[in-house]
């Protein structure tokens, strides 16, 4: 019988620049991805509850769970609505990471 590899093994048996440009674009691919529906499910927070901190009505925030892709405007008004903060980190290879937080309005 053929033994399979998994995926852990196999992404283990690369090399560590290769792994970490492979880790970056999947949290690119996470973030291209970001919807208002998906930071209120990850955060726990149905639609009503979202309309509510935000002080909209809920067809407002039902329209913006469907947008595919949050500006970043939106996801900071979003996020200090539920009194957070955003922290972004760009990491470009060979260069120390850039840490980009408390956005100003």
């Amino acid at each position: 019988m053929e033994k399979y590899t998994t995926f852990n093994e196999e992404f283990n048996q690369l090399d560590p620049e290769r792994q970490e440009r492979i880790k970056i674009r999947a949290a690119e691919i996470e973030l291209e991805e970001l919807t208002l529906k998906r930071l209120g499910e990850k955060l726990g927070f149905s639609s009503s509850e979202l309309a509510e901190c935000l002080e909209k009505q809920k067809t407002t925030v039902s329209q913006l769970e469907s947008v595919q892709n949050l500006e970043l405007n939106t996801l900071r008004n979003v996020v200090n609505a539920l009194e957070g903060t955003i922290e972004i980190i760009i990491r470009i290879p060979h260069k120390e990471p850039v840490i980009l937080s408390d956005f100003p309005r």
